[in-house]
């Protein structure tokens, strides 16, 4: 499983905009670095959880959309839709990178109270765009209607979730 699941994270990363790939780190924003890593880390430790049964598939499905969420969120704040579309697929490596690493230290028993309390600082941090993010800061992103993003946002998220599960069943 865990094997499946950075495969389809390396592929997602892959092709999520094939104009990227930017070899030049400085272009990116650190804020946004910071935001893939904490999604990325936040969704290994739900999807832990949902394959040992602690959280259900709904509720790991509203952990996906919510980080997902509160990292589009995050990105938007600090930069216009442009960047994002560029460095897309850098932005996801750090996702990817983040995930992996999280999950293979949850599954390897490597998984200690350091990676909890750090995880724990990225729950707090998506709060921060979730509840405090303006209209001023989606328009100047390039988004004008918050809702109709943060649906598209879902929709994503749930496409995502919904390949994962079907990885899972081919592998039993």
């Amino acid at each position: 499983m865990k094997k499946i699941c950075t495969i389809f994270f390396l592929l997602i990363s892959s092709v999520t905009n094939a104009q990227s790939s930017s070899a030049n780190l400085l272009e990116l924003d650190p804020n946004i670095i910071a935001a893939a890593n904490c999604n990325g880390a936040l969704f290994a430790v739900s999807m832990v959880n949902f394959e040992n049964g602690i959280l259900n598939e709904e509720r790991a499905r509203v952990m996906l959309r919510t980080t997902t969420l509160a990292f589009w969120l995050t990105a938007t704040k600090h930069q216009n839709v442009q960047h994002l579309a560029e460095y897309a697929n850098d932005y996801d490596e750090f996702f990817s990178d983040s995930y992996e690493s999280t999950y293979d230290d949850l599954i390897d028993g490597n998984y200690t109270w350091d990676s909890q309390a750090e995880v724990d600082v990225c729950t707090a941090r998506i709060f921060d765009p979730l509840t405090s993010v303006t209209a001023q800061d989606m328009q100047r992103s390039g988004v004008q209607d918050y809702f109709q993003f943060s649906a598209a946002v879902a929709a994503e998220a749930d496409k995502r979730f919904d390949y994962i599960l079907k990885l899972m069943e081919a592998m039993q």
